[in-house]
């Protein structure tokens, strides 16, 4: 063979082997083509030491599947006639949608941005700047109230609960539902409207069903009303008399009625002497009002007591008397006797002196029995009066 022809075979086969690595090194010194990446972009994102390795397919992490912000609160209040918004904040959502679903009945409220029911009331939105899917309730009302349910449509599906308050704005008089009062002193009611979306056009207070005139003849009656997140309303009746007791009420506009008995108590005729002022059992300081029932419990009891001891004393002094009335009733009984003796006696002397001698002594000592027996008749008759007295 000529030397330039084996020249020739060796330059082939040299250009040959080099065509093979250069084939290999651009494979990765992978056999077959490399798969599960569409771009190099998404390879050069890999880590460097999974680059080198071959992968059938991208698994999607764990930690980047949908889940709810814990910070979501779980409970709103909403005033009534007022919208009420529930929260319901996911992260990587992804390709999933998210549904409000209403517990109380489970029906189906919203799918994403699309309402499911034909109140509409109703309405999902959606605020892509913090991943929040809001449910607005129009003009809420007391039925309203209730558990929502906020659910991502994974296998399995993912729930957050959310449960709504619905408030009523309320009246309430403090210190209800009875005031005492001492007569003379100030009546001060205080009417509080609370959980109202604004405050009420107008506050009226009524006595006895009517209501209560601050221009009137009586005079002495004053409201103050301060108008705010709460209203408070102060009702104020100076120089309270036994007239201006009965049942009292606070009508806001905008909330149901509030009633309070007021009892006026005219203490110091009851009670003699000095007492603290009467109280009332109210808003102002401290409360008092068990102790208008101790006093008059004291005073019963103690007439109770004086009432015993002067029907002891009623007692002893009937049994004196009859003690006296007895002894006098003996003396005179001894005095009569002695007399009825002397008597007899002296007649029984003078028939002895006339001659009779001693036969007379039977009939002085038969008639001295009967006056013995005639007093103790006397005796028991006006003993037995004295003891009926």
């Amino acid at each position: 063979m000529p030397l330039h022809m084996a020249q020739s075979i060796c330059v082939a086969w040299l250009l040959l082997l080099a065509v093979i690595v250069l084939s290999d090194m651009t494979n990765g010194g992978v056999h077959g083509p490399i798969e599960g990446y569409n771009s190099l972009d998404e390879l050069t994102t890999m880590p460097a030491g999974l680059a080198t390795m071959p992968t059938a397919a991208y698994t999607h992490p764990k930690w980047m599947e949908p889940y709810f912000d814990p910070s979501t609160p779980r409970n709103v209040t909403a005033l009534m006639g007022k919208s009420a918004y529930l929260s319901c904040r996911v992260r990587n959502l992804a390709n999933k949608t998210v549904s409000w679903i209403r517990h109380r009945d489970i029906h189906i409220l919203t799918v994403g941005s699309y309402t499911y029911t034909s109140d509409q009331r109703f309405q999902a939105t959606h605020h892509q700047d913090t991943d929040d899917w809001t449910l607005q309730i129009k003009w809420a009302q007391k039925r309203d109230a209730g558990m929502y349910e906020c659910q991502i449509s994974t296998q399995p599906v993912r729930s957050y609960f959310v449960r709504l308050n619905v408030v009523v704005p309320t009246a309430t008089i403090l210190g209800g539902p009875d005031l005492h009062v001492d007569k003379g002193s100030t009546i001060n009611l205080t009417c509080t409207v609370k959980f109202s979306p604004e405050p009420p056009a107008y506050i009226f207070w009524y006595h006895h069903e009517e209501v209560i005139n601050y221009d009137s003849s009586r005079g002495g009656v004053s409201v103050i009303t301060e108008k705010g997140d709460v209203t408070t309303s102060f009702l104020l009746i100076q120089n309270a008399d036994l007239a201006d007791s009965g049942k009292y009420s606070c009508a806001p506009s905008n909330a149901d009625v509030a009633s309070v008995r007021v009892h006026v108590l005219n203490v110091r005729a009851i009670i003699s002497g000095e007492h603290p002022e009467a109280m009332q059992t109210g808003s102002s300081g401290c409360q008092y009002n068990w102790l208008t029932i101790v006093m008059l419990l004291g005073l019963v009891l103690g007439y109770s007591q004086r009432q015993q001891q002067h029907c002891a004393t009623l007692a002893t002094w009937g049994t004196r008397s009859r003690d006296v009335t007895l002894a006098a009733s003996e003396s005179d009984i001894r005095r009569t006797t002695t007399s009825s003796a002397a008597a007899a006696a002296t007649a029984a002397a003078k028939r002895a002196a006339a001659g009779g001698g001693l036969e007379a002594s039977p009939a002085a000592s038969r008639s001295s029995s009967n006056s013995r027996q005639a007093c103790h008749a006397h005796a028991h008759a006006h003993a037995k009066r004295s003891c009926h007295r």
